[in-house]
């Protein structure tokens, strides 16, 4: 099942690259959680289908041209960790970022139920409870 997981977590990345929200609820749980690395700076949480959607409206409303790829995927059972990079200009700010994560991601019964962003690949272990 874990290289089922991290084909879903590039069609998601492939969805959100496009701003289909509706994509990616389809490959998420109803339950799912994303803590992002770049809307975390405030503290939010998205939950659910909703959360979902409202993850994907708040990075594009920001970032107009967002535009995320993963680098690279390991994994680990119910578990993937991905290098994330990223790239977009502000939309009031035009200032442009680039940035690359770790992001760990939870599959349940073969859809995402959650990911959380790091700063580091180590961190990102850590979190999931695993060693280089």
């Amino acid at each position: 099942m874990s290289q089922e997981n991290v084909e879903v977590l590039y069609r998601w990345y492939e969805a959100i690259r496009g701003n289909d929200a509706e994509a990616c609820v389809r490959y998420s749980q109803a339950d799912a959680e994303i803590v992002s690395y770049l809307m975390g700076v405030e503290g939010t949480v998205y939950w659910g289908h909703s959360g979902v959607r409202r993850y994907v409206d708040d990075v594009f409303s920001i970032f107009p041209n967002w535009h995320p790829e993963i680098v690279s995927a390991a994994d680990y059972g119910d578990v993937v960790i991905a290098e994330i990079r990223m790239a977009g200009s502000g939309a009031s700010s035009g200032l442009e970022i680039e940035q690359t994560t770790w992001q760990l991601t939870r599959f349940r019964d073969g859809k995402m139920a959650g990911f959380t962003a790091y700063g580091t690949r180590a961190a990102a272990l850590e979190a999931a409870g695993l060693h280089e």
